[in-house]
């Protein structure tokens, strides 16, 4: 029995590894701002404690006087974070998979950063989905929507109305949205935009983060369809993470309706 307890701390030990090298990659990828990148560090520091438990007898012993009461408590909490975890999942995954059903008169951008005055790699999946919808579609307009951040010369909406232009989107057809600096106040700030509309609206946004954006558009009074544009393949893990916690806030604070 000590024996499968002891491998079973090896185990932990690795997948603490893993998160380190996982958190590494993350920042190589976007920089040492990019958020929630701290989560896979606390996760490293929970399975090296995990592994202590297992493979360290004093911290054994330890766990060992913990009352039952206690362990039982703890377990119930994990067992409804993990269920909890995998229906918000179930949600992002939801959100990857739709899209818009009938043309829009308006596409609305999400922000995403700026590195300077250039677009991040995200940002531009996303404007090239924008891109792509309103070339087969010549009628409808676009807002980007994005404010100045830190590490940005100029705003994200600058910045992603110069890529569209660049590309051959006409400027007109472009709104600019320049304050926001959160999903909530990218709806919010580009509704205002919109003035009286029942039509459709169509939120362009990376796969992962678009269930969000169309649930807080929704509870902002929008008929908000899904847009998703495509997401770097490894930066999956991190970003699906990060959203289920999101979605969490959001629908907390009351920014968003399920």
């Amino acid at each position: 029995m000590l024996r499968k307890i002891g491998r079973m701390g090896v185990v932990f030990w690795s997948l603490a590894a893993l998160c380190v090298l996982y958190y590494l990659g993350i920042i190589l990828y976007a920089g040492i701002r990019a958020s929630f990148s701290w989560f896979w560090l606390f996760l490293a520091g929970c399975f090296l404690l995990a592994g202590g438990v297992c493979r360290v007898p004093a911290l054994r012993e330890a766990f060992s006087r913990v009352p039952g009461a206690g362990k039982l408590l703890g377990g119930v909490v994990l067992a409804a974070g993990f269920l909890t975890f995998l229906f918000l999942e179930g949600c992002v995954v939801s959100g990857m998979l739709g899209n818009a059903q009938e043309p829009v008169e308006y596409l609305i951008v999400l922000g995403a950063q700026v590195k300077g005055t250039r677009v991040s790699k995200a940002l531009a999946q996303r404007l090239g989905k924008a891109e792509e919808y309103l070339k087969e579609h010549p009628d409808t307009l676009v807002i980007v929507s994005g404010g100045q951040g830190q590490g940005e010369d100029i705003s994200e909406a600058e910045a992603m109305k110069a890529w569209l232009v660049e590309r051959g989107i006409a400027g007109e057809r472009i709104l600019m949205e320049d304050r926001s600096v959160n999903t909530s106040q990218n709806i919010r700030f580009s509704r205002e935009l919109l003035g009286e509309t029942d039509g459709p609206v169509g939120i362009v946004s990376n796969d992962f983060h678009v269930f969000r954006a169309v649930h807080i558009a929704k509870a902002q009074g929008l008929r908000a369809v899904p847009i998703p544009a495509p997401s770097s393949l490894g930066m999956y893990p991190h970003y699906m993470m990060r959203e289920a916690f999101a979605i969490l806030k959001d629908w907390a604070v009351g920014n968003m309706i399920f």
